[in-house]
Order: C-alpha cells, then structure tokens, then sequence
C-alpha cells in the first residue's frame, strides 16, 4: 500500500484503479489501518474516521460490510480481526514503513563501517519519501499525523547517514545535499548542523561552516536559552583553531 503522496494499492506491480479497491469509505478504511502499522484498531475508533459525527444505525454492521468487500476483492487476509476492531493483514507492507525499516538498515550499516551498504539503503529511503508528503489527498485527517511524523523521523535518519557515509568516503560534494536538506527540514537539528559544518569544510569553505554554527547558536539562544551542545561546540572550535575534523560517534 501507498501512503506517500496519495493513497494506492499496488497488486503484482501494479497500481490499482480505485474503483477495484472499493468505495471511498472501503479505502479510508485500508488507509487508517495502514496508517497504524499493522496495529489493531478498535471499532470506535474505526468508526470515527469513517463516519464523525454522523455515524450510521449499525457501524458495527457497516463496517463489517466494507471489510467482507475488501477480503472478496484483494484478498482474505487483506484486513483482519472482528467487531471488537481490525488491522492489516500480515501480508500487507506499506510503502512508509517499509522506508523506516531501510532507515534502520541504513543506520546499522554505518555502525559497522559499510558505507556503501549504508548510501544505498539511505538513498533508497530518499527516493520513497522526498518526492510527496504523506496522504496528499487527505491533508487535514489528523488521524494521519503519525504516518507524517514517521516520514519526517525516515527523513531525517536517512539524510545523516547519506552525508555521513558520504564524509567518511571522503565525498563532500556528494555529502552537501542531504545535510542541507536536514537543516532546512528541522534548522535546530544539531546533528546536521555538525554535518554541514564538516561538509563545507571538507569543501574548503570554513567561512559557511561557522555562519552555520551561528545560525544554529542564535536560534537556541533566542528560542531555548541554551548554548549549542559540547559536540557542536567542540567542532565549532575545531575549524576555528583549523584542527583535523574525525567523525564522532554522534556524527
């Protein structure tokens, strides 16, 4: 199933018209359990999404309805549970959980020194979630807001590894995206913040890393009260006193 951009269902490697998924309702359903990760939702909460305010006589019944279509079009193991709630099946995978699972392949790579395995998966977690936002097609569901939370988290993790294991193969050029990118993504991540710093040095531009390091200072300053962290710190000092700059285990 597809969470980015629009909602989808993918088949044997194709994208299924709506029309053979179900009824809206039918696929708001498969979108909210996809949503939860595999979780069981309740029936209340079921209803809810599907229904707000205005519920039908029978949700249980209705809802039972939509579930029994899904199973005879997609497949029986495609939503399971009961009355008391439901959740995607098993055999189901969803686009954005799939990505944070690479975000974590991509971690553990770089644990171990692989950088290359770790490029790759951080790239393939790049390529699924920075073309679209989450749900476009539902922009006000709160209901959705922890499958865009987890883009932004996949994100995130993605884009330190990629400029991390870039710096370690001595690619600063190739660093420079996902670390800018980060930074404008959240401009108080710390651990960017460290990344563009060492990039722009690595690229011989130790005038851009220390305007970054201010930036980031003045925004804790004006927003926290609070200084920057002893390793932003210690780097911002680094490429003042011109010393060699090493990765660090909090990059």
């Amino acid at each position: 199933m597809r969470l980015v951009g629009t909602f989808g269902v993918n088949r044997d490697g194709s994208v299924l018209p709506h029309v053979e998924v179900g009824s809206r309702k039918a696929r708001l359903l498969l979108t909210l359990l996809a949503v939860e990760r595999g979780r069981l939702v309740p029936a209340g909460r079921v209803a809810e999404v599907l229904w707000g305010d205005d519920p039908p006589r029978r949700p249980d019944e209705n809802m039972a309805t939509l579930v029994s279509r899904l199973r005879s079009r997609l497949g029986r193991h495609i939503v399971e549970g009961g009355r008391s709630g439901y959740r995607l099946g098993d055999t189901v995978s969803v686009d954005l959980h799939l990505a944070a699972g690479l975000a974590g392949v991509a971690e553990r790579s770089l644990v171990r020194r692989d950088s290359e395995a770790a490029r790759g998966a951080a790239q393939q977690v790049l390529a699924m979630l920075e073309r679209a936002g989450v749900l476009d097609d539902e922009p006000g569901a709160l209901w959705a807001e922890p499958a865009r939370t987890l883009q932004t988290e996949s994100l995130r993790r993605a884009r330190h590894v990629a400029a991390e294991a870039a710096l370690r193969d001595g690619e600063p050029v190739m660093a420079r995206p996902p670390a800018e990118a980060a930074l404008r993504a959240d401009p108080m991540d710390e651990i960017a913040c460290r990344l563009l710093m060492r990039t722009y040095t690595a690229l011989g531009e130790p005038g851009r890393a220390l305007a970054t390091y201010e930036g980031l200072r003045a925004m804790l300053t004006e927003e926290f009260g609070v200084d920057p962290s002893h390793a932003t710190r210690d780097l911002h000092l680094a490429i003042l006193q011109e010393r060699v700059l090493t990765p660090s285990s909090g990059w």
